[in-house]
């Protein structure tokens, strides 16, 4: 299953399965590959609908103030250069949201979640069932919404290393996230029947739980 069309995200020729750093061991198999939406990602995550408000927040100050002095034509230029700034601030935004999109593969299998990320430096991060402890999930829109996967207590993610696939602010314990996907709520579900199915399966014969 995957939310996204493969000619739609980057494919690195060297890697042996898209979105993967290397083949499938036996028995484990893809569940689901998906990419964030950067239309979605460029006002959940990058908040550039916040960043457009400030800049016209900024213009109809100058506004009024200028009608106030009553210097209109002196305050034309700067205006423009204002508004030319937000756009291309925003503009910044909306493009580096969409090399995201492109660069990013999230790849959900019978034993793990990969993260494949980096516009620069791609990257590949994969997170064992065992070392999930926690499988949240919040709608960021209509259809689209983000995973998080908190890790357990005793590991430590590298925050600028996942970022921006991470929930924000928590430099401490990065916790990775699948950002802007469709469907998340299935997406979350099949990560939770998997690591539930993963967790069973190590129980020893006696019924003793084993220590991730």
């Amino acid at each position: 299953m995957s939310d996204q069309h493969p000619d739609a995200h980057h494919y690195d020729a060297a890697e042996p399965l898209r979105g993967l750093p290397g083949p499938l061991p036996a028995g484990e198999r893809i569940l689901w590959q998906g990419a964030p939406d950067w239309q979605n990602l460029a006002v959940r995550t990058f908040h550039i609908r916040k960043v457009a408000i400030y800049f016209a927040v900024l213009l109809v100050w100058d506004v009024i103030s200028a009608v106030y002095d009553n210097d209109l034509a002196i305050a034309i230029e700067p205006m423009v250069e204002l508004a030319g700034l937000g756009s291309i601030v925003m503009g910044i935004i909306a493009l580096f949201s969409w090399a995201v999109q492109k660069t990013t593969m999230y790849t959900v299998t019978t034993r793990r979640v990969v993260i494949r990320a980096g516009i620069a430096l791609p990257k590949t991060i994969n997170i064992p069932y065992p070392r999930i402890d926690r499988v949240d999930m919040r709608m960021r829109g209509a259809v689209r919404g983000d995973i998080l996967l908190s890790p357990l207590p005793d590991d430590r993610l590298a925050y600028l290393v996942l970022w921006p696939h991470v929930q924000a602010w928590h430099f401490r314990q990065g916790r990775p996230m699948l950002r802007s996907i469709e469907t998340p709520a299935e997406v979350a579900r099949m990560i939770g029947e998997s690591v539930a199915l993963v967790l069973a399966q190590a129980q020893p014969a006696s019924g003793e739980p084993v220590a991730a």
